[in-house]
Protein backbone atom coordinates (compact mmCIF):
# COMPACT_ATOMS: atom_id res chain seq x y z
CA UNK A 1 0.00 0.00 0.00
CA UNK A 2 1.27 3.08 -1.05
CA UNK A 3 1.31 6.04 2.12
CA UNK A 4 -0.52 8.86 1.43
CA UNK A 5 0.72 11.94 2.62
CA UNK A 6 -0.67 14.24 4.83
CA UNK A 7 -1.25 17.79 3.79
CA UNK A 8 -1.67 20.48 6.75
CA UNK A 9 -4.84 22.12 6.79
CA UNK A 10 -4.99 26.12 6.10
CA UNK A 11 -5.96 28.25 8.69
CA UNK A 12 -8.44 30.64 7.69
CA UNK A 13 -7.13 34.11 7.75
CA UNK A 14 -9.85 36.02 9.42
CA UNK A 15 -11.41 38.72 7.90
CA UNK A 16 -11.57 42.93 8.71
CA UNK A 17 -14.42 43.14 10.87
CA UNK A 18 -13.00 40.00 13.21
CA UNK A 19 -9.48 41.96 13.59
CA UNK A 20 -11.48 44.85 14.87
CA UNK A 21 -13.42 42.84 17.13
CA UNK A 22 -10.02 41.38 18.48
CA UNK A 23 -8.40 44.84 18.25
CA UNK A 24 -11.39 45.95 20.77
CA UNK A 25 -11.16 42.81 22.49
CA UNK A 26 -7.47 42.98 23.65
CA UNK A 27 -7.58 47.01 24.36
CA UNK A 28 -8.20 46.61 28.04
CA UNK A 29 -5.20 44.37 28.74
CA UNK A 30 -2.86 46.29 26.50
CA UNK A 31 -3.61 49.28 28.30
CA UNK A 32 -3.79 47.29 31.98
CA UNK A 33 -0.51 45.59 30.84
CA UNK A 34 1.61 48.99 31.65
CA UNK A 35 0.60 49.35 34.89
CA UNK A 36 0.41 46.01 35.96
CA UNK A 37 4.43 45.96 34.97
CA UNK A 38 5.16 49.06 37.28
CA UNK A 39 3.40 47.38 40.22
CA UNK A 40 5.40 44.50 39.78
CA UNK A 41 8.76 46.95 39.47
CA UNK A 42 7.90 48.94 42.52
CA UNK A 43 7.55 45.79 44.94
CA UNK A 44 11.13 45.08 43.63
CA UNK A 45 12.42 48.19 44.84
CA UNK A 46 14.42 48.61 48.40
CA UNK A 47 12.68 51.58 50.20
CA UNK A 48 15.56 53.46 52.86
CA UNK A 49 14.75 52.92 56.72
CA UNK A 50 13.43 56.45 58.75
CA UNK A 51 17.19 57.03 59.88
CA UNK A 52 18.79 56.96 56.31
CA UNK A 53 16.03 59.14 54.85
CA UNK A 54 16.90 61.75 58.18
CA UNK A 55 20.50 62.15 57.20
CA UNK A 56 20.06 61.96 53.51
CA UNK A 57 17.18 65.35 53.90
CA UNK A 58 19.80 66.75 56.21
CA UNK A 59 22.94 66.44 53.87
CA UNK A 60 20.91 67.88 50.73
CA UNK A 61 19.71 70.96 53.49
CA UNK A 62 23.24 71.81 53.74
CA UNK A 63 24.13 71.67 50.14
CA UNK A 64 21.62 73.77 49.42
CA UNK A 65 22.68 76.20 51.63
CA UNK A 66 26.40 75.97 50.96
CA UNK A 67 25.54 76.92 47.43
CA UNK A 68 23.54 79.51 48.26
CA UNK A 69 26.09 80.96 49.91
CA UNK A 70 28.98 80.64 47.06
CA UNK A 71 26.42 81.91 44.60
CA UNK A 72 25.38 84.78 46.80
CA UNK A 73 29.12 85.84 47.43
CA UNK A 74 29.91 85.16 43.29
CA UNK A 75 26.31 87.39 42.90
CA UNK A 76 28.20 90.74 44.99
CA UNK A 77 31.53 90.13 42.97
CA UNK A 78 29.76 90.34 39.67
CA UNK A 79 27.87 93.35 40.85
CA UNK A 80 30.87 95.33 41.69
CA UNK A 81 32.65 94.33 38.49
CA UNK A 82 29.46 95.94 36.26
CA UNK A 83 29.64 98.52 38.06
CA UNK A 84 33.10 99.46 38.14
CA UNK A 85 32.84 98.87 34.33
CA UNK A 86 29.76 100.99 34.11
CA UNK A 87 31.86 103.60 35.85
CA UNK A 88 34.63 103.45 33.71
CA UNK A 89 32.26 103.14 30.54
CA UNK A 90 30.65 106.65 31.54
CA UNK A 91 34.09 108.38 31.96
CA UNK A 92 35.01 107.35 28.30
CA UNK A 93 32.17 107.90 26.86
CA UNK A 94 32.22 111.77 27.67
CA UNK A 95 35.55 111.52 26.70
CA UNK A 96 34.17 109.80 23.32
CA UNK A 97 31.24 112.56 23.35
CA UNK A 98 34.16 115.20 22.88
CA UNK A 99 35.43 112.86 20.07
CA UNK A 100 32.71 112.35 18.36
CA UNK A 101 32.04 116.58 18.29
CA UNK A 102 35.17 117.15 17.05
CA UNK A 103 34.77 114.65 14.00
CA UNK A 104 31.04 116.06 13.39
CA UNK A 105 32.48 119.28 13.10
CA UNK A 106 35.66 117.86 10.78
CA UNK A 107 33.11 116.18 8.95
CA UNK A 108 30.36 119.53 8.90
CA UNK A 109 34.15 121.42 7.54
CA UNK A 110 35.10 119.02 4.80
CA UNK A 111 31.05 119.08 3.59
CA UNK A 112 31.33 122.17 3.27
CA UNK A 113 34.23 122.56 1.22
CA UNK A 114 33.52 120.33 -1.19
CA UNK A 115 29.89 121.96 -1.65
CA UNK A 116 32.03 125.29 -2.18
CA UNK A 117 34.30 123.38 -4.76
CA UNK A 118 31.48 121.91 -6.47
CA UNK A 119 29.65 124.85 -6.69
CA UNK A 120 32.83 126.56 -8.13
CA UNK A 121 32.74 123.72 -10.64
CA UNK A 122 29.81 123.80 -11.87
CA UNK A 123 30.13 127.36 -12.24
CA UNK A 124 32.66 126.77 -14.29
CA UNK A 125 31.68 123.72 -16.52
CA UNK A 126 28.18 126.42 -17.18
CA UNK A 127 30.74 129.03 -18.37
CA UNK A 128 32.53 126.46 -20.21
CA UNK A 129 29.05 125.46 -22.10
CA UNK A 130 28.47 128.79 -22.73
CA UNK A 131 31.85 129.49 -24.66
CA UNK A 132 31.15 125.98 -26.15
CA UNK A 133 27.58 127.02 -27.62
CA UNK A 134 28.71 129.97 -28.45
CA UNK A 135 31.90 129.00 -30.54
CA UNK A 136 29.32 126.97 -32.36
CA UNK A 137 26.91 129.10 -32.84
CA UNK A 138 29.37 130.80 -34.83
CA UNK A 139 30.37 128.30 -36.68
CA UNK A 140 27.23 127.35 -37.92
CA UNK A 141 26.33 130.49 -38.86
CA UNK A 142 29.88 130.30 -41.36
CA UNK A 143 29.04 127.12 -42.58
CA UNK A 144 25.87 128.38 -43.77
CA UNK A 145 27.14 131.49 -45.58
CA UNK A 146 29.37 129.39 -46.84
CA UNK A 147 26.94 126.75 -48.15
CA UNK A 148 24.72 130.20 -49.51
CA UNK A 149 28.16 131.02 -51.38
CA UNK A 150 28.42 127.51 -52.19
CA UNK A 151 24.61 127.62 -53.32
CA UNK A 152 25.34 130.75 -55.41
CA UNK A 153 28.80 129.48 -57.47
CA UNK A 154 26.64 126.02 -58.30
CA UNK A 155 23.81 127.87 -59.90
CA UNK A 156 25.76 130.05 -61.82
CA UNK A 157 28.15 127.28 -63.08
CA UNK A 158 24.38 125.20 -63.62
CA UNK A 159 23.63 128.73 -65.55
CA UNK A 160 26.76 128.56 -67.57
CA UNK A 161 26.94 125.05 -68.63
CA UNK A 162 23.06 125.14 -69.33
CA UNK A 163 24.35 128.41 -71.85
CA UNK A 164 26.78 126.44 -73.34
CA UNK A 165 25.32 123.40 -73.93
CA UNK A 166 22.07 125.29 -76.00
CA UNK A 167 24.96 126.98 -77.37
CA UNK A 168 26.62 123.80 -78.80
CA UNK A 169 22.80 122.69 -79.67
CA UNK A 170 22.68 125.16 -82.00
CA UNK A 171 25.99 124.81 -83.58
CA UNK A 172 24.98 121.50 -83.73
CA UNK A 173 21.73 122.04 -85.30
CA UNK A 174 23.18 124.69 -87.63
CA UNK A 175 25.95 121.73 -88.76
CA UNK A 176 23.46 119.41 -88.93
CA UNK A 177 21.59 121.86 -91.37
CA UNK A 178 24.84 122.50 -93.38
CA UNK A 179 25.75 118.99 -93.94
CA UNK A 180 22.10 118.24 -94.85
CA UNK A 181 22.79 121.05 -97.47
CA UNK A 182 25.86 119.32 -98.65
CA UNK A 183 24.59 115.99 -98.98
CA UNK A 184 21.58 117.72 -101.15
CA UNK A 185 23.70 119.30 -103.39
CA UNK A 186 26.01 116.37 -103.73
CA UNK A 187 23.03 114.20 -104.66
CA UNK A 188 22.09 116.71 -107.24
CA UNK A 189 25.51 116.98 -108.66
CA UNK A 190 25.76 112.75 -108.53
CA UNK A 191 22.20 113.22 -110.43
CA UNK A 192 22.95 115.64 -113.01
CA UNK A 193 26.38 113.79 -113.53
CA UNK A 194 23.97 110.46 -113.99
CA UNK A 195 21.95 112.18 -116.56
CA UNK A 196 25.07 113.34 -118.58
CA UNK A 197 26.73 109.60 -118.29
CA UNK A 198 23.67 108.25 -119.50
CA UNK A 199 23.04 110.84 -122.37
CA UNK A 200 26.92 110.37 -123.20
CA UNK A 201 26.21 106.89 -123.65
CA UNK A 202 23.48 107.10 -125.50
CA UNK A 203 24.60 109.28 -128.56
CA UNK A 204 27.34 106.59 -129.67
CA UNK A 205 25.15 103.81 -129.14
CA UNK A 206 22.45 106.16 -131.98
CA UNK A 207 25.64 106.82 -134.21
CA UNK A 208 26.76 103.39 -134.13
CA UNK A 209 22.79 102.10 -135.15
CA UNK A 210 22.71 105.11 -137.91
CA UNK A 211 25.87 104.24 -139.24
CA UNK A 212 24.82 100.11 -138.61
CA UNK A 213 21.68 100.88 -140.74
CA UNK A 214 23.52 103.11 -143.37
CA UNK A 215 26.36 100.31 -144.31
CA UNK A 216 23.06 98.05 -144.85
Amino acid sequence: MSEEKKTPAKKAQPGKGEKVLNWFKTLPQRISKPFKNMFYELKKVTWPSKQKLISYSIIVLVFMLFMSVVIGLLDLGASAGVRSLISATSASSSSGATTVEEAAETAEEAVEGAAETAETAVEEAAETAEGAAETAETAVEEAAETAEGTAETAETAVEEAAETAEGAAETAESTVEEAAATVEGAAETAENAAEEAAQTVETPAETAEETASEGK
